[in-house]
């Protein structure tokens, strides 16, 4: 399991049943919710691979490096496992 100092955010009640009602993915203005078994399948992760991923990310959110990012442009640049990457 990933560890990790920072606190992890409670969904409202309003994201929880978007989330069951939908295909696991809630869009709203300044986020992204989606269900891990979504996650995997859409990136074809298995939870040991996301786990190697996120585990760096994690460390500098528990140092306290964070910074702005722009959702568009994240997924304009993420890449399933063993995809090559363009130039």
């Amino acid at each position: 399991m990933i560890q990790s100092n920072s606190p992890i955010p409670e969904l409202t009640d309003e994201q929880q049943q978007a989330l069951k009602e939908g295909n696991g993915v809630v869009q709203g203005e300044s986020y992204l919710l989606m269900r891990h078994d979504v996650l995997l399948d859409w990136f074809g992760y298995t939870p040991d691979q996301l786990r190697v991923e996120l585990q760096p990310a994690i460390e500098q959110a528990d140092r306290g490096e964070l910074e702005e990012w722009n959702l568009q442009e994240f997924l304009k640049d993420v890449r399933r496992p063993g995809d090559a990457k363009s130039e």
